[in-house]
């Protein structure tokens, strides 16, 4: 049996704090990646006029 105590509380609310900074991190890294692609593509197109 668990104890519950405010202590317990702390820790998994720090450890869910935890896992939504690493998923917001992860999604701007890839966020990023799609732009820099975007801007790859962009500046290698040769626009025909």
């Amino acid at each position: 049996m668990k104890l519950t105590t405010p202590f317990t509380i702390l820790k998994q609310k720090f450890n869910q704090m935890d896992l939504m900074r690493d998923a917001m991190i992860t999604r701007k890294l890839a966020t990023e990646r799609l732009h820099e692609d975007y801007r790859k593509m962009y500046k290698n197109h040769q626009f025909a006029y």
